[in-house]
């Protein structure tokens, strides 16, 4: 009820694309800066960061290439409100 009074979608989409934002950002980072270098994994959790970016990005539809376009990445991963 509140979600369809404020216009918000689902709370699961919103983090998605928060996901997907942030990965963005720092794929388009210098390769060598922190942020990406945290992308690397070091020893193995259970469910890895990167995992769910993929799995996110496989769900919405768009590669990792196309995070270099800032504006037209910020428009597909586009899904929290109307």
């Amino acid at each position: 009820y509140i979600r369809g009074t404020a216009h918000v979608r689902c709370f699961g989409d919103k983090v998605r694309e928060a996901r997907l934002r942030w990965f963005g950002h720092v794929q388009r980072r210098d390769s060598e800066h922190i942020g990406r270098r945290m992308l690397r994994p070091r020893g193995r959790p259970k469910r890895r960061f990167m995992d769910v970016v993929k799995e996110d990005m496989k769900l919405v539809g768009v590669r990792e290439e196309e995070a270099e376009d800032r504006v037209r990445w910020r428009q597909m991963i586009r899904c929290g409100d109307p």
